[in-house]
Parts: C-alpha cells; structure tokens; sequence
C-alpha cells in the first residue's frame, strides 16, 4: 500500500489496482488534486475505505483475491461505505461488465488504456455529482428511516444478482422477513417505539449477514435481503437461524422498558424455483406467509405445494363470490346451555360453505379470505338474517325465547351502513335487540379508533349484549373489559382442553371466571367434549357452555328437534351428576 499524505485537505481518493504500474500512472495523474491512496488487493482495499473514508473508489475489475464486481456489491451492501462513488476501470470492449457494475451502484468506468484528461474529468464529475444530488439519491434509492435499500433497489440488485450468479454456476438466495403483530407495538407504545424499534432491527440484520448481501426495507415492517454467491440451500438455512436468534434478543427502547419481537421469513432460491426475479420475490412472500400461519418466530423454504396452496385460495376467492347467489351458504347452530338449570337458552350460530367444486370448506380457511377480499360483509349480512329470521319466535321446552349468537368481523362493525342494516333485518322478523348476542375478537379493538368505541357504544344502547371472543388469548384483553361495555366473557377452547388435568389450565379458567363474576359479566366456555369438564366448570360457577359433549353444530331443523327432547339432556346431565357424586 502507498499513500500520497502532502495534502490532508483535499478530498481523499482509493484507488484499488493490482498493477503497480498503474497505479503509478494514476498517482502521477490525481496527485496534485486528491490526497491518494492505494491498495493492490480486496482485503487491503477493505480495511482503507473504513480507515480513511474516501471521497471517491477508482478500482479494476480484475484483481488477485475477489472479483471487482463482488467488492463493488459489499461496499454498496454497507451501510457507512453505500454512498461512495466507484469508478471501474475495464477493458475496452467489456460493455456486459460496465452494464453489471452501473446495475450494482457503481457511478461510472474509464477503458484502459487510461486518459489522463478522462480521469480527471470523470473524478471532478462525480464528485460534484455526489455533493449536489446525494440528497436526490438517498430519497429515490434509501429508506429515509433505516438507511436501507429501498423497495425498487433491493428488486434490482436482486434481479443482477441472479443473472451474475447464473454466469458462474452459484444459486441466489431472496429472503423476506416481516416482524410478527408488530402493528400491536405501533398501537400500544407508540409510533415513535415503532421507528426505534424498525432502526435497532435493520441494524441487527445487516450484521447478521454477510457484506455481499442486500437488505432492503420493502415496506412497513417487512425486510427484503438478497444472498448472492451460495454453493447450497443450506446457506441460505443458516443465515436465516442466525437472523431469528439476533432478532430475538429484547430491545431497549427509549424511556425505558424492553420490547420484544420475533419474525417470519420466508425463501426463495434460483435457479431451484425459478431464475426470474419477480416470481423469486413472489415465492418468499408466499413462503413468509406459510411461516406466518404455521406459528410465527420461524422460517420456510418455498416449495410447490405452497403455490398449490395459493391456487386453491384463488379458487376459493373465485367462487365465494357466487356463493351467496348460489345459495351455497348455511348456517347451523351450536347450543348454550345454562349450568345451573340444564336449560336450553340459546345457540351460537356457525357459517357453513359446501360448494360442488371444492366441496365443504372450512370457515377457518374461507372467514379470512372473505376478509381479505371484501366479501365479509355481504357474507356476515346473511349470517344475521338467517340466524334473526331462524330463531325469530324459537322457544325452549319451557316456553322461553332464545337468545343467538353471531360473530361479527372487524370489517363488518367499520361500514357506516352496518347499525341501519341490522336494525332493518330485527325490524323485519320483529326480533327484540336483547335477544341478539354479538360476539367480537380481539383484533376488532386493536385499532383503539373513535368510530370503533362509538359503533360499540351505539349497538350496547340498542340494547343487544356484546360478548369478547376467545377472551385470554390476546395481548390486552383485560383493558379492553374496561373500555367497553361487554355483557359475556367466552372461556377459549385452549383453557377448557385439559381443564381436568392441567393445573395451570384450571387456575386460569377459575380466574377468568371469577373476575367475570366481580365484573358482573356472564361466562360462556366453548369446547367442552367430556363429562369432567363440564362438572368442573359448574363447581367454578361458569354460566354457560357449548361444545361437542352437549352438542355439535346442527340445523336449524335439528336444533327444533334438539329442544325437543329437552327433558330428556336435563335427566342426562342430572345422571351424569349422580354418576360424578357416587364416584
């Protein structure tokens, strides 16, 4: 290495060639303008642009131990050397060459044999460029938070990547990587702990990997990273380990206080699944998402079946469209029984889907589609007036009107339309608003917005019970006791399985009943499938129950059949009593 030191003022230029008599020509033609330095190596040239930062990289594409284009592409991949310009020198015919090296961030070239008036000129250029359009560049190329790679810069390194990659025989790793309901760290500690904890976690990822690799901020919370050169898949697998431990660490906030937070990712490799970039991309984001559904804090490799699952939720979407005017839906209802009489009291009404194609398909897997495409809220309009029009003048053997239960989706409650819809629908079946129970998740509340609180507000002055879904497996649900006006508490399934042996499970289960009790609020458990269970939840005081050991969902011709023969699941479940206290 040599140096040019006569000058400390004047900007400082790197040039990295491996022929000392190269050098010595661009010494001879720089040196009177720029402080100079040099380096005849990669790794040299590695430890010189972090010592001395220079203004400017004057580098050949051939040296000794790393390809020029592989040290172009980890300067660019850095955070604190991206925005220095780089000069290639190449053969004069090496057009492929200059097209790669401007593709990967490199400013300019100069063909040998070198022009001492070209040289010149191109250096002056760029860094007057650099001085008046770093701004320019940084918002076009840079997420302005992070620093990263934006959307549109990470896709084409990614695309340059793949095809240089192609030409040496190696594969190319995408990754996409989102953070896990980080939406909740948003809502709860504020947008500011958001951005901080978005820096903490980009700075994480790009020391995780390696200098080559890209990483790019492709949207809110979701995280591109490109990983060129690998021999194997398993490269790619122990990249992604390392990132979920990293990311996994707690992460001091501002104020106090630690966060933590796990990730989704999924990849993709080329040329295994495809060599085109777009669908590269494509592959990881369907490979997040199974990572996603299949229990977060976890990675996937994209696999044909994943695109057959796409497939089939495309074909789902399709013909749920048709479904309603095909008369393809139906609802059947899941009887609550009171614990202290044996009595029949009400129902909770369940959607169904049975279509000639794909045959029955699960609400778990057609709800959030629904969802997603806008369909909920004509599909839970039909839920409403059939379970209204249903249960309209349905009583129980003693005479008494039921009650139903009907869950309503987040998307359904923010229409502005959604309270007159549903009045005109009880008003049509002279159905009284105390008998309609509606029952929400937690996600409905999450958004903490005024029209939320006020919808809510609006249907509990109706007169209609408001009912928490799934109460205990949330984030906070305890707050939200406190801000809205529910009348019920649903026991998640999860507490009741294993009630009768696992301590922790019956712990929680008595806790939540009797906080419901202190708060004047009903309790109703779901999933009861055995005798014990449900002798244990009336010696905790639960109110109410469902679940296969009273019934499963039935018909609405069945439920009539069901009530019944109510007598005679009252002289059951009193045997089964008899049966409890003599053992």
């Amino acid at each position: 290495m040599l140096a040019n030191h006569s000058a400390t003022d004047k900007d400082t230029v790197l040039i990295i060639d491996a022929s000392p008599n190269s050098i010595r020509i661009l010494n001879a033609i720089l040196g009177e303008e720029y402080r100079v330095i040099f380096s005849t190596t990669g790794a040299t040239a590695r430890v010189l642009i972090k010592s001395e930062q220079p203004k400017l990289i004057l580098m050949d594409v051939e040296l000794p131990d790393i390809d020029g284009f592989t040290l172009c592409q980890s300067f660019k991949n850095d955070l604190t050397t991206k925005d220095i310009p780089i000069i290639l020198i190449t053969e004069h015919q090496e057009d492929e060459g200059r097209e790669m090296g401007l593709r990967i961030g490199c400013a300019d070239y100069i063909s040998k044999p070198v022009s001492p008036a070209e040289v010149k000129l191109r250096i002056y250029n760029q860094l007057r460029i650099r001085r008046n359009e770093d701004l320019i560049m940084q918002r076009a190329l840079y997420d302005s938070l992070t620093g990263l790679a934006n959307r549109n810069l990470a896709l084409d390194r990614l695309r340059y990547a793949i095809a240089h990659d192609l030409r040496r025989g190696l594969l190319t790793a995408v990754m996409l990587l989102d953070i896990d309901s980080f939406k909740i760290i948003n809502d709860t500690l504020s947008h500011d702990v958001g951005d901080q904890v978005l820096v903490e976690l980009s700075r994480r990822i790009v020391d995780a990997v390696r200098e080559v690799d890209t990483v790019g901020r492709v949207s809110g919370d979701e995280f591109l990273i490109v990983l060129p050169g690998l021999h194997q898949t398993e490269n790619a697998c122990q990249i992604a380990s390392k990132l979920r431990k990293a990311l996994n660490k707690p992460i001091s906030v501002n104020g106090g206080g630690e966060v933590h937070v796990t990730a989704s990712i999924g990849i993709s490799i080329s040329p295994l699944d495809t060599d085109d970039f777009k669908r590269l991309f494509a592959n990881a984001d369907i490979a997040k998402h199974q990572a996603k559904s299949g229990g977060k804090d976890s990675y996937r490799m994209f696999t044909s079946e994943m695109n057959d699952n796409v497939h089939r939720r495309l074909r789902i979407e399709y013909h749920l469209v048709w479904a309603l005017a095909r008369n393809e839906l139906s609802v059947v209802y899941q009887p609550f029984i009171d614990l202290k009489t044996n009595e029949v009291v009400g129902a909770e009404a369940l959607l169904r889907w049975d279509n000639s194609e794909l045959g029955s398909v699960s609400p778990v897997e057609f709800i959030p589609i629904a969802e997603q495409s806008n369909l909920i809220y004509e599909v839970g309009k039909f839920v409403l007036a059939t379970a209204i029009r249903d249960f309209s003048h349905l009583t129980n053997a003693a005479g008494h009107l039921l009650n139903v239960a009907v869950n309503i989706s987040p998307q359904q409650i923010r229409q502005a339309n959604f309270i007159d819809d549903l009045q005109a629908i009880m008003d049509s079946e002279e159905f009284a608003p105390e008998r309609l129970e509606l029952e929400v998740t937690e996600g409905l509340l999450l958004s903490q917005q005024p029209y939320v609180k006020e919808m809510i507000a609006k249907l509990h002055d109706m007169g209609m019970a408001l009912s928490m879904d799934d109460f205990g497996t949330g984030y906070s649900s305890l707050s939200y006791l406190l801000q809205f006006p529910f009348d019920a508490l649903k026991i998640d399934r999860e507490f009741i399985d294993g009630i009768t042996d696992v301590e922790l499970n019956e712990a929680l289960a008595t806790a939540v009943i009797s906080m419901a009790q202190g708060l004047k609020m009903k309790t109703v458990a779901e999933g009861v499938e055995t005798q014990e269970q449900l002798e244990m939840l009336k010696s905790k005081g639960c109110d109410l129950a469902q679940g296969y050991y009273l019934s499963r969902p039935i018909d609405i011709d069945a439920f009539r059949l069901f009530l019944g023969i109510e007598d005679v699941l009252e002289q059951q479940l009193a045997d089964n009593e008899s049966e409890a206290a003599q053992n």
